[in-house]
Order: C-alpha cells, then structure tokens, then sequence
C-alpha cells in the first residue's frame, strides 16, 4: 500500500488505499487533511529540516462495500472535524456518491472553510492564503492519488 503525501507550508493532505473490516467490508480511497508540527530549525541554514504531518482536522473515506460492484461508493462518508486523532462520527452526503471527485474538489478548495468547520482557528494564520492557493493548485494530483488509490484496492 502506498501512502501519497502533498505537504505545504502548515497543512498536508494524505491519500492511499483502505480496506475498512466493517459488515458488509468497506475499501477504497481514504484523504486525510493534517497540520504540521512546528519544528525547531536545526542545523547549518542548508540543512535538512524535520518534517512532522501530524493532527488530522479533516477525512474523507471514499469507500466501496465489497460485496458490491467496484465503484459503487455505498460507504463514501467524511469526518469533518476530529478530537485529537479521533474523528468524529460519520457525515454522509448524496454528493459524495454522485460525484466523489467533485465533492472532493470543493472541500480541498476552500481550506478556510474545511479548517474553521474543524475547529481550527485560522484567526490568525498568515500562511493560510498560499497553502489554500497551492492546495487548490494540487487538487488534479490529489484526485489522481485517489483514482491510483481505488485502482489498487479495487483490483
């Protein structure tokens, strides 16, 4: 299984392949959205700094059951927000199953909103602007990471 990371300045977005042992069993393409730790600066101005993905404010589990056929996104749910590592409940919506992608498109473009619906306060969060700018930027290879993700567990 391989897990794809795209990391910004403060934010990151995790995406790979899931298998879920629920009843009926869950797979398919779990993104995460996760703030970086700071990190103290360590060494000489050229060296390699220390990169920490850690608390996750955001999930979207695009999952099939798999006594369905591929694709048909019957557990396609998203935890909005967590407390501390552990989300909340699930949160289903029509849109996800009809268009999972898209769905996706429009939380990843509008990291203000997916942060402060977490619980993040993004008062004051001068890097806010370009990690939504680039983040918007990724989102075509973002869905590719989900499209290679559903291919491997669906396979």
């Amino acid at each position: 299984r391989m897990l794809q990371a795209f990391v910004f300045e403060r934010v990151a977005v995790l995406v790979g392949p899931w298998r879920e042992p629920m009843d009926p069993p869950e797979r398919g393409a779990r993104v995460e959205v996760r703030l970086l730790v700071d990190e103290p600066r360590r060494g000489s101005p050229s060296a390699a700094q220390r990169v920490v993905i850690d608390q996750p404010v955001f999930r979207a589990d695009l999952f099939d059951q798999v006594d369905g056929p591929p694709g048909n996104l019957m557990s396609a749910h998203f935890h909005p927000r967590f407390e501390g590592v552990e989300p909340c409940d699930r949160h289903w919506r029509d849109e996800i199953r009809a268009d999972p992608t898209g769905w996706l498109e429009a939380q990843l473009g509008d990291l203000r909103r997916l942060l402060e619906e977490s619980g993040v306060d993004v008062t004051d969060a001068p890097w806010l602007e370009d990690d939504a700018a680039a983040l918007r930027a990724a989102v075509p290879n973002i869905v590719a990471a989900v499209d290679a993700a559903w291919d491997a567990v669906r396979t």
